[in-house]
């Protein structure tokens, strides 16, 4: 009879259970402990499709956007707490693909970036708080690569942004005032094709120095020196540039190039063959070698080529076609030591890829396919520990990673180039740093971080990547020292106390 009963039972919840799975389907609406609607929306087969909408505690609206196949596929808007847009961002199959925007509390456009794939790709703008262009900053395949630029309030380029490999190379800082609103240092004006057109230096607002112009191709027009603002009439001639050619017997051209009157090479210089053909090109500034190669019949840069740094020595050596890097390249520290050396394929990075410091010791170690990480990845301190381990796909990090970091180790997964899962630190005791989880980038759950001796530093809980309910400070022998309340990422209390305006949720920003 007792199994009887416990078997009704058990088909009785069944039926509830199915019941209520069939009542989920269609126009759902779920709700916060006050009452007020959270998220809205059609449910098939429990889960969200079509348009859905999210809203904070207060009934004002978070989040709206359009699913398919359970998907995110549409343009999809986020709000903050006080109603103002905060980002719009186009999505198919779940990846973002289209026109990313960001939005200050007022309303301001601070970001236009493209995504292809969940990747950024071409130029993103970012702006001042005026409205203005700021930065201009190229992507490719989710990495930085390329010359960007920053931009005053004005609209004055002020800075030159050189990146490589996701990383800013060198920045150039230009057109820059000083307090008095006079010009100091170097200034450059910049042709519609983005070439510059005049460079040179000011002091005190007055052109000082050798001031060179050029064409929209890159070509130098002229160079005219300045003393305090005023042309140096006896060094005009100096600096006048010219291109100079010399003649075979035959009387075919035997070199090209351009030289400034006191004898400097500038640019492009070829050297021919008697039938025509080029045999050797040089590429100088100032007068300073700069590469040495080969050009095919189209000027584009064909078989072995040298690079060096400008103080001479030697900074890369390997093979072009058709214009684009191709095969085993080597790089070099100053000293004459290997950098890094790998493949090209096309103008892209492929396979085996290795760094190294200059004693020879192996820096780092990569995967390449058409320019992309993609695979085994880890890197080395100077007396060979692994202080980086992981692996690519497709250039995003994928899988398990560790990372050795000052005091303490990092180690959790990713998921499409971003943290997901849990993720733990350990001091190099072995004690733990931190422990939490994460879901798409963005912190979830219960966070914890600890002091060296294992006693609990900081504890709270994150949605989403925002801050929700208490975060406890805690002294290293565990007395608790501070307690900060949080509501969707904004602070509410202080030790029991409310923060003040301007700080409260839906208050206006100063």
């Amino acid at each position: 009879m007792k199994r009887l009963v416990m078997i009704c039972v058990m088909l009785l919840s069944v039926v509830r259970l199915t019941v209520a799975q069939e009542q989920e389907d269609g126009y759902t609406k779920y709700y916060h402990a006050n009452g007020l609607v959270s998220s809205e929306g059609t449910l098939v087969d429990g889960k969200p499709e079509g348009w859905w909408k999210t809203y904070y505690e207060s009934g004002i609206l978070r989040s709206e956007g359009g699913r398919k196949q359970f998907q995110l596929d549409s343009l999809w808007r986020f709000y903050s707490a006080n109603g103002k847009l905060q980002t719009e961002t186009f999505y198919r199959a779940d990846r973002k693909e289209g026109l990313a925007r960001r939005f200050d509390t007022t309303g301001t456009l601070l970001s236009e970036e493209n995504y292809v794939a969940d990747l950024r790709e071409g130029v993103a703008h970012y702006f001042h708080e005026n409205g203005s262009l700021y930065q201009e900053i190229p992507f490719k395949a989710g990495k930085e690569e390329g010359r960007g630029y920053e931009y005053a309030t004005d609209g004055r380029v002020v800075s030159i942004l050189h990146y490589g490999a996701g990383m800013l190379r060198k920045r150039e800082d230009i057109n820059r005032a000083d307090a008095m609103g006079l010009r100091q240092g170097q200034w450059k004006e910049f042709h519609p094709n983005g070439k510059v057109r005049l460079e040179g230096n000011y002091v005190d607002d007055r052109k000082q120095g050798i001031f060179k112009e050029y064409d929209a191709l890159g070509n130098l027009k002229d160079m005219v020196k300045y003393d305090g603002g005023m042309v140096d009439e006896g060094a005009g001639e100096m600096l006048t540039v010219e291109i100079k050619r010399t003649f075979h017997p035959n009387g075919r051209v035997a070199s090209l190039g351009s030289y400034s009157k006191s004898g400097k090479r500038e640019g492009l210089f070829k050297e021919f063959s008697t039938d025509g053909v080029v045999s050797s090109a040089k590429v100088y500034k100032g007068d300073q070698l700069i590469s040495e190669g080969l050009v095919n019949y189209l000027g584009m840069m064909e078989g072995p080529w040298v690079e060096f740094y400008a103080t001479g020595e030697k900074r890369a050596e390997g093979a072009y076609k058709e214009g684009r890097k191709e095969g085993d390249w080597t790089f070099y520290h100053r000293s004459g030591k290997v950098e890094q050396k790998g493949k090209y394929m096309n103008g892209s990075a492929q396979g085996t890829w290795k760094w190294f410091y200059e004693d020879g010791t192996l820096h780092r170690e990569e995967l390449y396919r058409k320019g992309r990480e993609d695979g085994a990845s880890a890197e080395y301190d100077e007396k060979g520990v692994v202080i980086t381990k992981g692996e690519y796909i497709d250039g995003r990090k994928e899988g398990e990673w560790m990372y050795a970091v000052g005091d303490h180790r990092e180690a959790g997964a990713y998921k499409g180039g971003l943290k997901d899962g849990a993720w733990i630190y350990t001091y190099d005791t072995g004690k733990k740093y931190f422990t939490g989880d994460f879901v798409d980038g963005e912190p979830n759950g219960k966070h914890r971080w600890y002091w060296p001796n294992g006693q609990l530093k900081l504890e709270g809980r994150y949605a989403m990547g925002l801050e929700q309910g208490d975060f406890t400070h805690h002294a290293i022998d565990g007395a608790i020292t501070l307690v900060i309340k949080f509501r969707d990422g904004a602070e509410v209390r202080i030790d029991g106390g409310r923060v003040p305006p301007p700080y409260e949720p839906g208050a206006d920003q100063p």
